[in-house]
Formats: C-alpha cells, structure tokens, sequence
C-alpha cells in the first residue's frame, strides 16, 4: 500500500486504516504525523551542518537514511532532501512535494507484491541512480567536444569549462562516495529489517553505485588528459611564436651590426669609393633572401 499524505489534507488521514506493509509519502511539515502513524518517536540529534550530510544510521526500532540529491548542473543551489525511516512493516519517505510526486510515479509502476519497504527502497534507489547515469553520459559528451578542439592548431580558451567541469565532477565523486557508504551501512543489515534476497538487491545498487564513482573517476581522468592537450597545442603555438621571432632575429641581426658600424664617427670606405654603399646594400639583399629561403626550407615558418 502506498499512502500519499502530500495529495490529501491531515485531518483526512486515519493512520488506524493501515492495513500490512505500507509506504507513507509525505512532506517536511507532515513528519510528525507520518511517524506517528507508524509508531515512531523521532528526535533530531544531527543539528546544523552534520544533519545535511548525506548518512545511514540503525536506530532502536528502525532504519534511518539522509539522503541530499544536489543539482549538479548548479551546485550553488540548495539540494532536494529526502529523509527515510524504515521498519519491518512501514517505509516513511519525507521530502519536498515535487520530488514525491515522481517517486509516487516510480512506485505506481511496480506491480504484484513489491509493495514491502525493500521493494519501495529499491525503487527509491533505482530512482536516484538512474538520474546520475544520465548526467555522467552528457559530461562525457561535453568532454570529448573539448577533445575534439584540443586538436586544433589554435584552439580557443576553453579553462572556464574545463574548471566547471572539475568542480562538477568533484563534487559528483564526494556523492557517490557517501552514497556508496550509505548503501554498504544498509546491507549491514544490523536490524535485521531485511531478508537475505532482498539484501541482494541493496547489493547490486552499491555495486551500480561503485561503478557510478568508477566513471566519475575515469571523467576526471579523461579531463585531465584533455586540459593537459590544451596545455601542449598552447605551448606549441607559443614555441611557434618564438621560432618566429628568433629567425627575424638571427636574419636582421648582421643587418644591425652593419646600421651599428655606419652609426660610428669613423671614415667610412664609402668616402674613398663611391660603390661601396650600393655593394653593402646589395650584399644586405641577398643574405635576407638567403636566410628567407634557408628558414623556409627547414620548416622554420
């Protein structure tokens, strides 16, 4: 049975109607009657920033999980927070009203007798992972078009993505950490809330989630393959730069030595002989298009 406390109002609720195994849905200012419903007494003993961690906990009577969904695409923005009680009989999630309406939607579409809270917990789970994969396939897709302009002879500054990216990727590497640990602590099982099959379930979400951590991992990788890609046709274009100015250098500088002798108060040998300057300058003439034919045939520009 799924009960949706977000789409009726409270006083409408009976929690005394509960017949077998139930999954209760229901918003922040709704958790008390939710947990009473089930016959939960709840005390807060995470305050301040502990509480928003991402955490799995075995209480007394039951199971405890915290789990933040932060919007990766801006991780400036606060996280969706989904808070989970499980017992042998009830699953209590609590979370914003948007966010319970998609789960409703997950859960409607299991059939049969999946409706104990290992089978909802599943879902929950399936729900959340299945969204990472989706945004770990488009940041693979933005890094390879950053590969492919790393190719370029001159390719434009792109390090405002590649920072982007990096943060991103961390902070999807942090969550999927916890999110491993979260699920490790649930296959513990030191409550005893779950059956060995449905342990296996929880088992292959853990492992896709270790597989998620692995792609992050390879992501920041690949990234860094490709930063470093950058790094190189950059330096390429600036040794080019350099090239460049060392033959202008090397050709002009005879040329210079030259304007230094004729800047001298010396006797020039012009003054004796009046070819001798249309000679310098012819000679000046020829090694330029010398070098210039010399450079250009060793590849230098």
């Amino acid at each position: 049975m799924i009960i949706s406390l977000n789409k009726q109002a409270e006083n409408n609720f009976q929690p005394n109607t509960i017949k077998g195994s139930a999954t209760i849905l229901a918003n922040s200012t709704q958790s008390a009657l939710a947990l009473s419903a089930v016959g939960l007494e709840v005390a807060s003993i995470f305050p301040g920033e502990e509480s928003k961690d991402i955490r799995f906990e075995s209480r007394n009577e039951y199971d405890y999980a915290a789990i933040h969904l932060p919007d990766f695409n801006n991780l400036s923005s606060v996280p969706t927070f989904i808070e989970v009680y499980i017992t042998r009989e009830f699953l209590v999630i609590l979370s914003d009203s948007s966010t319970l309406e998609k789960l409703e939607t997950e859960f409607a579409s299991c059939d049969g007798d999946g409706n104990s809270p290992a089978q909802m917990l599943s879902i929950l789970f399936s729900y959340i992972l299945k969204q990472d994969a989706d945004l770990l396939e488009e940041i693979d897709n933005r890094i390879e078009a950053l590969e492919e302009q790393s190719t370029l002879r001159k390719p434009e500054d792109h390090s405002v993505t590649i920072i982007a990216l990096r943060k991103q990727l961390l902070a999807l590497k942090r969550y999927f950490e916890a999110l491993y640990d979260l699920l490790e602590e649930l296959e513990d099982n030191k409550n005893n809330l779950f059956s060995k099959a449905q342990l296996q379930i929880f088992r292959v979400h853990k492992n896709k989630a270790n597989r998620l951590l692995n792609t992050v991992l390879n992501l920041r990788d690949y990234l860094t393959q490709v930063r470093e890609a950058f790094q190189n046709q950059l330096d390429i274009s600036l040794n080019e730069t350099m090239r460049f100015f060392t033959v202008i250098t090397s050709i002009f500088l005879p040329l210079t030595l030259i304007v230094g002798w004729y800047g001298m108060n010396l006797r020039m040998p012009e003054l004796a002989f009046g070819i001798t300057y249309p000679i310098v300058i012819i000679v000046s003439i020829v090694f330029v298009i010398l070098s210039l034919l010399y450079c250009k045939k060793k590849g230098w520009f």
